[in-house]
């Protein structure tokens, strides 16, 4: 893999924001046309070229090594329709390039392949340079850009303006480590403010816990990259780890090497940097942790280790319902989602969509991915017409592989109130945002006692650590509601065997969806 050049990407986060400031800077004057017509979308494009050379700048800084912006030529479309991993268009910013270099504000490498592309891409890049000039080559197929002179020096000011305690500095300093967004959501700069110098404490305590434990890695068969099932030739260990990167973008700069036929990916300290995000303009609406670890996709994440062992994840049941009960004074019993005999989804779909006996079996299925989703949509929606139109333009197809009738919702709804009656005066009061505040307490407390790596409400240890994660989950609660007892469910089955074989993994089982409160749910009575 070559670790030296990043992918070009579109404009966010604080590093958008330094790059919108320096569009104001004396180093980028004259490069604004003059013309009102254009001047707004170059704007946007010399913005965009910013962000990238910014983002560039910052890994080189925290690598003590030149990283380049890799520019792809062209959009790729998958057969869906929609674009593949290169979301620009060479186009776009081929003028602004040239511009910046005759400026000497950056520097240019022509006609390096794209290694960390898929095959695909690749294929279709020889295949059109074939057509033009009668060669299949991938030379020009690519452009890698640098910033230099008084851009480099530009940048460097700002990034070394902008690194406060705990930011992500071993990667990329992009944003603060505690940080507030207004309603707008644009960041809001308060980081030398008391209470945001007491949250930036947490965040530190935190990543000392968790950054400074044993070696994380994640090492994955081939039941979950059949790509590489049976063929372990470079190429196609390469074409495997692309199809990771698309899964996981966070991968793209992790190193790996191949062990049997198994790619082991070596998560570095950096990604278990964690942030602390909150919104609204408030420290009081959102303020949960976020590190580049939590991009591992959940049905993967019972492949990583913890110092060579086996590792497993615990999530709190119902966890924001849970609380709202416990503000009342009440306790939930059983699983939140599961809809008793008064309301069956499942028998009300087959009578208003006209289902096959084949299909009503799909939706029983499903029935319990439905009932969260409209549970928590009742709850952090802020009126009862809200609800319903986020319920009913929600793409159910998508999200259970089939769509639901609009007369589905209101009996749903009425089921909701009957069965969640103690704490239904939280439906419609957009309490989501300020569960979070409280869920991100817990998972401080739990994350600095036992060094877990912390999913928002779940956490991923050791294996052999599993009863002391589960107490200190259980304590937090109790501690913050009175003593209230909540139940703490695994995701997955810790993995065994012998290191070095097929024999470390276990068959695949299934994904967080169908585990936890999931398993509860399918011993439980079937509804009639």
């Amino acid at each position: 893999m070559d670790k030296d050049s990043i992918l070009y990407d579109v404009a966010k986060g604080y590093a958008g924001q330094i790059a919108s400031k320096m569009l104001n800077e004396d180093v980028l004057d004259g490069l604004m046309p003059p013309q009102k017509t254009y001047r707004e979308q170059k704007r946007e494009n010399i913005r965009q070229v910013l962000y990238n050379l910014i983002k560039a700048q910052s890994l080189s800084n925290a690598h003590r090594r030149l990283i380049k912006v890799a520019v792809p030529l062209a959009k790729m479309r998958n057969g869906n329709g929609r674009y593949d991993e290169c979301h620009i268009s060479y186009r776009q910013v081929k003028s602004i390039i040239e511009e910046f270099e005759n400026a000497g504000l950056l520097a240019v490498n022509n006609g390096k392949p794209f290694y960390q592309t898929s095959t695909k891409w690749k294929e279709k890049c020889v295949e059109e340079s074939r057509l033009r000039t009668k060669k299949g080559t991938l030379r020009g197929r690519v452009t890698e850009i640098w910033a230099t002179g008084k851009l480099q020096e530009a940048i460097d000011g700002y990034l070394s303006g902008n690194t406060h305690l705990g930011a992500d500095v071993g990667m990329i300093v992009e944003e603060p480590a505690v940080l507030i967004r207004s309603p707008d959501g644009k960041l809001i700069d308060t980081c030398d403010t008391p209470r945001a110098s007491r949250f930036q404490s947490t965040v530190a305590e935190v990543c000392s816990q968790v950054r400074d434990r044993a070696r994380v890695s994640l090492s994955l068969p081939p039941t979950a990259l059949p790509s590489i099932r049976g063929n372990t030739s470079p190429e196609r260990i390469q074409k495997a780890h692309e199809a990771v990167v698309r899964k996981c973008p966070a991968a793209w700069m992790w190193e790996h090497r191949l062990e049997g036929n198994r790619i082991e990916y070596t998560v570095p300290k950096e990604d278990l940097e964690y942030k602390r995000k909150f919104c609204r303009g408030s420290w009081d609406c959102g303020g949960r942790f976020y590190a580049s670890v939590q991009n591992i996709p959940s049905d993967w994440r019972k492949h990583m280790r913890i110092g060579g062992e086996p590792v497993v994840e615990l999530d709190y049941d119902n966890l924001h319902i849970a609380m709202l009960y416990a503000e009342e004074g009440r306790r939930l019993e059983g699983d939140a989602y599961h809809i008793t005999s008064r309301f069956d989804l499942g028998e009300l779909m087959d009578e208003t969509i006209g289902l096959s006996g084949k299909e009503r079996e799909h939706y029983r299925q499903r029935q319990r991915t439905v009932v969260k989703r409209a549970l928590n949509v009742l709850i952090n929606t802020e009126n009862y017409q809200s609800a319903y139109k986020a319920l009913k333009h929600h793409d159910w197809t998508e999200e259970i592989d089939a769509p639901l009738a609009d007369k589905v919702f209101k009996p749903l709804v009425g089921a909701l109130r009957k069965k969640h009656e103690p704490i239904s005066d939280h439906f419609h009061s957009d309490a989501g945002i300020r569960l979070q505040r409280k869920d991100s307490d817990l998972a401080y407390r739990t994350m600095t006692e036992t060094g877990a790596i912390g999913i928002h409400d779940g956490f991923v240890i050791e294996g052999s650590r599993e009863q002391e994660l589960r107490n200190s989950m259980k304590r937090a609660f109790a501690e913050e509601y009175d003593g209230y007892e909540v139940e703490v469910s695994r995701e997955f089955e810790p993995l065994t065997g012998t290191s070095g074989s097929d024999r470390d993994f276990a068959p695949d089982r299934p994904a967080s969806a169908e585990s936890g409160a999931e398993e509860k749910r399918r011993a439980s009575p079937t509804a009639k």
